[in-house]
């Protein structure tokens, strides 16, 4: 049974490419997905603290970063821990950081990362075209050195809790949708929405 006053997070995914500024036909893609058992976790985390006192210390102050998109899929459960096929963001990353969060109400917030012509369609390292299958959203901080979360430790030599070079972070969200194959002609939007 539910109540009007039970809090539940939704999550919306919309993927759109533009070709200078042009929406191009045929690419977008939008509905709901999964919040992960990771996101739901990390969402209780966020809200709580350790210990409140002199100083106040809270479980992590990760909040949503970074994006990363795929050639795979799988079934949009809880379950999911990672992309099924990442890609390559630039050369060496698999992660692209959002760009914005804004609160186009009470209540919802956005998050938005564009990835850009030379991003995702690497002609040099032979993926001209990459046909894009799913995304994920994923939590981090950044410096961790100043956080002060007790689950905000540096991953390897990255002063961030998630390696970019990796592709086996572990997501908050993840959605599936048939392909947009990404070429250099055009950019990709992403939008994610949390509503409370």
């Amino acid at each position: 049974m539910r109540f009007p006053e039970d809090i539940e997070v939704a999550c919306n995914f919309h993927l759109i490419a533009r070709e200078r500024g042009k929406i191009v036909p045929g690419t977008l893609r939008e509905g709901h997905n999964v919040f992960t058992t990771v996101g739901r976790d990390w969402l209780a985390h966020l809200v709580a603290w350790q210990t409140v006192g002199a100083p106040d210390v809270p479980f992590t102050q990760k909040r949503v970063r970074w994006v990363g998109v795929g050639t795979g899929s799988q079934a949009e459960t809880v379950n999911v821990s990672a992309l099924t096929t990442p890609a390559l963001v630039s050369p060496t990353l698999y992660l692209g950081a959002i760009h914005t969060s804004t609160f186009p109400s009470t209540a919802i917030v956005r998050f938005y990362k564009e990835f850009f012509t030379n991003e995702i369609s690497l002609p040099a390292q032979g993926l001209a075209v990459v046909p894009i299958t799913e995304a994920g959203l994923f939590a981090d901080v950044f410096p961790v050195s100043t956080a002060g979360g007790t689950d905000d430790a540096p991953l390897g030599g990255y002063n961030t809790t998630l390696d970019p070079e990796l592709g086996t972070n572990p997501l908050i969200a993840y959605k599936t949708f048939p392909v947009v194959n990404k070429t250099v002609d055009f950019n990709l939007e992403i939008r994610w929405e949390f509503k409370f």
